[in-house]
């Protein structure tokens, strides 16, 4: 093999490692970007203001949340509401409606 097509065959090969490991560093600069986001935790609704949000009774949200019609988390004696698990459970209603 002549010097000139063995250069060549270096350079080429240089500028794809040198692609290969931008590409490594910048999935490893993304995920280290993700590890330092801490996880969130939604605040929680009580029945009153699920109520004023569905326009609808208070009682009838206890109801529903009793009977596990709807979603909801009891804390003690307190019965909570995951904004993101409410949305679900009214996507799906507004689905089987369709």
């Amino acid at each position: 093999m002549n010097p000139t097509d063995t250069l060549t065959r270096l350079d080429n090969l240089e500028t794809s490692l040198l692609s290969f490991l931008q590409e490594v560093r910048s999935i490893k600069a993304e995920l280290q970007k993700k590890s330092k986001v801490s996880p969130s935790i939604e605040s929680l609704l009580d029945a009153d203001e699920v109520a004023k949000i569905l326009g609808v009774d208070i009682a009838y949200i206890y109801t529903q949340a009793r009977s596990g019609k709807m979603p909801s988390i009891k804390l003690g004696k307190y019965r909570r509401f995951s904004p993101s698990q409410l949305k679900k459970w009214l996507d799906r209603k507004n689905g089987s409606l369709l």
